[in-house]
């Protein structure tokens, strides 16, 4: 006989079941994603009316923060994924639109303090995203080339979810590797690099706005009223394997310098740094082989701070 309830007949839900992840309607493949809807809530214990316990709660606004770890990957005709395509023409303009559809996102619109507990709850699109962070690792260790993000989220337009299954060639492609890029700069071939990490940095803002209580408790919400970017950085840092008598040229004493170029090619795409400004490199004495480790900041042109193409070139 079998057991009573429903264990024998349980599903466990898996990434791999739920696999909807999707970046301005294209199909995304990832390794990990975590977005969860975040809300400071709180309780203030300065009011000696309600006496030592609890009995005021602050209620903050509602977004929603995630993060996102996947390989980049080339099809069968050597073409990025479209879904990183638009990660990466975003994270170099941030005031670009952003969509995020994922089952995993299930929110509860309204304010909190009006309707608590776990009730209406609606599987919601993430209409309107800034990534805050985003990294490209790569290294001679590892056989994938890593895309990185971080970001913030919120509801826009309290739009439904729109969910798209994966073509049937959808997973058909393959995962860039070490074998795969090719990095140098006007002053070095950087043949010995032994790992690098590309970098872009959105400082982000997301101020809230009071509700009148003469609104409608159907329109009242308790979300971030938008997402403002307010700098951008792009940068950088690699690992250099250090060859004796080899190395006095190419270490880099810090400083920008003009046109040096520094540029990283990962399979069909071309980071390229114009005007790096660099920090001293540093080379950590031990007992192992020497690593020389440099740093830098991008420098941009005052006139197109955010202009697409500047830094990804695909």
């Amino acid at each position: 006989m079998p057991y009573p309830g429903n264990l024998n007949r349980l599903e466990v839900a898996t990434g791999l079941l739920l696999r909807s992840l999707n970046v301005n309607n294209y199909y995304l493949f990832v390794e990990e994603c975590n977005i969860n809807q975040t809300q400071e809530i709180d309780i203030s214990h300065q009011y000696i009316q309600s006496g030592p316990g609890s009995a005021i709660a602050n209620i903050g606004a509602k977004k929603f923060e995630g993060n996102i770890t996947c390989p980049i990957r080339v099809d069968r005709n050597n073409a990025l994924e479209p879904a990183i395509i638009e990660l990466l023409r975003h994270a170099e303009k941030p005031t670009t639109a952003l969509r995020i559809d994922t089952n995993h996102i299930i929110s509860h619109y309204t304010t909190t303090g009006e309707d608590g507990g776990s009730n209406n709850n609606e599987l919601l699109s993430l209409d309107s995203c800034v990534i805050k962070s985003l990294s490209i690792t790569g290294s001679s260790d590892n056989t994938d080339i890593k895309l990185n993000i971080s970001f913030v989220g919120m509801i826009d337009v309290r739009s439904a979810l729109n969910y798209i299954a994966p073509a049937s060639n959808t997973l058909l492609g393959r995962a860039l590797s070490w074998v795969d890029t090719d990095a140098n700069r006007y002053q070095s071939e950087m043949r010995t690099l032994n790992s690098f990490e590309l970098t872009i940095e959105n400082e982000i803002d997301t101020p809230t706005f009071l509700m009148p209580i003469t609104t409608t408790v159907a329109t009242r919400n308790d979300q971030i009223g938008l997402i403002g970017v307010k700098s951008v950085k792009w940068g950088g840092n690699i690992q250099e394997i250090m060859r004796v008598g080899m190395e006095q040229h190419a270490h880099i004493h810090g400083g920008w310098i003009v046109n040096e170029n520094m540029i990283f090619n990962i399979g069909p795409l071309a980071v390229k740094f114009n005007t790096p400004l660099f920090n001293i490199s540093e080379v950590p004495l031990s007992a192992k082989t020497l690593m020389r480790k440099t740093k830098w900041t991008a420098m941009t042109t005052p006139w197109a701070p955010l202009v697409q193409g500047s830094l990804f070139t695909i």
